[in-house]
């Protein structure tokens, strides 16, 4: 399959983000607010528009491929399973990542589009709407973040004076309970943004070291653990595999390279997983 133009893609985000995101930043009405899974799991009509639109395109712009967005496989509409049975080009996409966020006004918020061949993400992009930032990978070929070649930032301080993102909210309960010492003495400030996107962008740019990540959707990290793979970074699974395409079941951890993922693994996961 041949490379989709970086430019050319990005360009197409960036317009959809304008047509159906930017506008109804801060104007949603309640009835363009829903839920899915839950009172927190939120969807808005930004969400659903912005993806019925990539959806067209993609399918226009390369014949044959399949696309997997978060809401169309939340209504039931088209299957994950598609990451790992189907050889075809398959597009990802997360319309609005940090809904949540977005639904109450904070300007933390994104669109995550990955591109996925032969059970690999070959492509990716992680647009920051209200910054107007833009990252992009290519498999082989590095990360750019906002047209500037980025690699993961090195650690020269102790863990637990660093920066990263961990979410308790969904960390495994027996987890989140055991290990809430760890979590306070171990680590430095960790926090989450309640958006994948840009977490992942703020370790691009050096100001976050690491991230762990109990959930695994597709949409919300195939982009950026390929992105920071492509920077340098040591990206496994909990199970120490690597993260692809197919994966539903685990968690991810990120960080700057195996020894600092194998500090993490040991301070949280070593005895809860064995």
């Amino acid at each position: 399959m041949p490379r989709m133009s970086p430019d050319k893609i990005a360009d197409i985000i960036k317009e959809v983000a304008l047509d159906k995101i930017v506008p109804r930043f801060r104007q949603l009405e309640d009835y363009e607010i829903s839920t899915k899974s839950g009172p927190s799991d939120l969807v808005t009509i930004a969400d659903l528009e912005a993806e019925i639109e990539l959806t067209r395109i993609f399918k226009d712009i390369l014949p044959g491929c399949h696309v997997v967005g978060e809401e169309a496989v939340s209504k039931n509409e088209i299957d994950m399973s598609l990451l790992k049975t189907e050889s075809d080009p398959i597009w990802v996409i997360d319309p609005v990542d940090g809904t949540h966020n977005f639904a109450h006004g904070k300007p933390i918020y994104a669109t995550i589009i990955a591109l996925v061949q032969g059970g690999e993400t070959v492509q990716s992009w992680i647009y920051d709407i209200p910054n107007d930032r833009l990252a992009v990978a290519e498999q082989g070929s590095g990360v750019e973040l906002s047209g500037v070649r980025v690699t993961y930032p090195k650690m020269s301080q102790p863990l637990n004076e660093t920066r990263g993102f961990i979410s308790r909210k969904f960390l495994p309960e027996k987890l989140k309970t055991e290990l809430k010492d760890v979590l306070d003495n171990e680590f430095g400030n960790i926090e989450t943004y309640l958006c994948c996107a840009h977490e992942y962008l703020d370790i691009l740019a050096g100001d976050s070291y690491f991230s762990l990540y109990s959930r695994i959707r597709p949409w919300d990290h195939l982009a950026g653990a390929m992105m920071l793979s492509e920077a340098g970074g040591h990206v496994r699974k909990w199970d120490k595999s690597l993260y692809q395409p197919g994966d539903e079941r685990g968690g991810v951890i990120c960080a700057p390279d195996k020894d600092v993922w194998n500090n993490i693994y040991d301070l949280l996961l070593k005895t809860y997983l064995n």
